[in-house]
């Protein structure tokens, strides 16, 4: 599970937990109402606040761009390397076999 989703369910669970408390609090319905409209205005706050960390985030790191280039290049070398590796086990058992 990824740090990502790890945060939407703590930030779901966190709302579902104000809204169960809400639901069973004793209080008016326009008093509900309102309680209701705050945590939601809270809870989209929340969300906002961290989408703008996550943007400043990968902006830190070079952007969205910079980021997938990063891992593509990790990736070419990797697979750089299985091939590398293999084309020298290949060589190690012919020689093996003559």
């Amino acid at each position: 599970m990824t740090t990502n989703e790890r945060f939407l369910y703590l930030v779901a669970g966190t709302g579902i937990g104000a809204m169960i408390g809400i639901l069973f609090a004793p209080k008016a319905g326009h008093e509900l109402r309102d309680n209701i409209a705050s945590q939601a205005h809270r809870g989209m706050d929340l969300i906002s606040e961290k989408v703008e960390e996550g943007k400043k985030y990968v902006q830190e790191r070079g952007g969205a761009g910079a980021t997938v280039r990063n891992f593509v290049e990790r990736g070419k070398q990797r697979v750089n390397q299985a091939v590398e590796a293999g084309q020298e086990e290949y060589r190690r058992q012919s020689e093996g076999a003559l």
